[in-house]
């Protein structure tokens, strides 16, 4: 497959799993919901931290590995930031 098939099929299992992952929060109840956003909490507070970490050992050794690891947890916070608002909705409904 080309690489618009591959995309295809990365946008498919993206999709898919979204709806499962949605179904599973729908037939969660209200307590395992909060645990649920508590687990993320403390999953964001830990890529923070370690982000900073990065930051500055980035700045200390001016290392690209080090900046390529911070655009990854960077983007994995934005993520789990996402996931944290979408499971406050769902608890409020």
């Amino acid at each position: 497959m080309g690489g618009d098939g591959s995309e295809f099929l990365q946008r498919d299992f993206s999709e898919t799993y979204e709806r499962y992952h949605v179904e599973s929060l729908q037939n969660m109840s209200k307590q395992e919901l909060v645990k649920e956003y508590l687990e993320l909490e403390k999953c964001l507070s830990r890529m923070e931290e370690e982000n900073n970490r990065l930051r500055l050992e980035s700045k200390k050794h001016g290392g690209e590995a080090a900046e390529t690891r911070l655009r990854q947890l960077e983007l994995e916070v934005d993520r789990l930031r996402a996931e944290n608002l979408r499971l406050l909705r769902e608890k409020d409904l």
